[in-house]
């Protein structure tokens, strides 16, 4: 009885100790099924990105960046400059493009552009020619303001100059009748084509004068020969 009694707990001792490391192994599969899992799984940080981001916020100081944090700065960099610049130019619109509604607006407009253009300390060689073109279109659109200007005064100065050559005619005109108050018709005929011959004359030298000072006739009624 004695050994049925022995035996029997050493069977009962070996079942536990075989459930205990069966157990044991289970929780051990676990645990690396589950560190597989959430290696798998874990999503891949940009360690660049996380970098420039503590930078930005003022967390980290900037010592020994990396190429990746250095390359990422300088491309936030250009586009932050690149969306202060179209904010006033608009995206990809040439300098040459440039223009408001009046030239006095194309000026300030291109002025603006000059300005942002040479906002930084040292400015780029693009932006030094953006400068350089925004200038030159300034000039330009001066010079186009100086000549109209010239082209007005001067069209002012012929359309007083031809009212005064068609009072003149028309002054002769009325003379010639009360001197002359029966004309034959072949006289009168040739009385009024001098009279229109001197108009077209006055009206063809004030469209010579508007072209040559590049002043552009937006209504050729004005100037149709009677």
């Amino acid at each position: 009885m004695t050994l049925v009694r022995a035996t029997g707990n050493g069977a009962s001792n070996l079942i536990a100790e075989i459930e205990q490391r069966k157990r044991a192994f289970q929780r051990k599969d676990v645990g690396q099924t589950y560190r597989k899992n959430a290696e798998f799984y874990q999503p891949k940080k940009n360690h660049a990105l996380d970098e420039l981001e503590e930078l930005l916020l003022g967390n980290k100081e900037k010592e020994n960046d990396s190429p990746e944090v250095s390359a990422a700065v300088k491309e936030f960099q250009q586009l932050e400059k690149n969306k202060s610049m179209l904010d006033i130019k608009g995206p990809s619109m040439p300098v040459q493009t440039i223009g408001g509604p009046t030239p006095e607006e194309t000026i300030e407009l291109l002025e603006e552009v000059r300005s942002a253009a040479l906002a930084s300390d040292e400015p780029s060689p693009n932006e030094l020619r953006v400068a350089a073109s925004a200038t030159a279109k300034i000039q330009t659109v001066q010079s186009q303001i100086s000549l109209n200007q010239e082209a007005t005064r001067q069209v002012e100065v012929e359309a007083k100059r031809q009212r005064e050559n068609e009072a003149a005619v028309s002054n002769r005109s009325v003379q010639s009748d009360f001197q002359s108050p029966k004309i034959p018709s072949e006289n009168l005929e040739n009385l009024q084509k001098r009279r229109f011959k001197e108009q077209a004359i006055a009206k063809y030298s004030l469209q010579v004068h508007m072209k040559k000072y590049g002043f552009t006739d937006q209504q050729p009624s004005f100037f149709l020969i009677a």
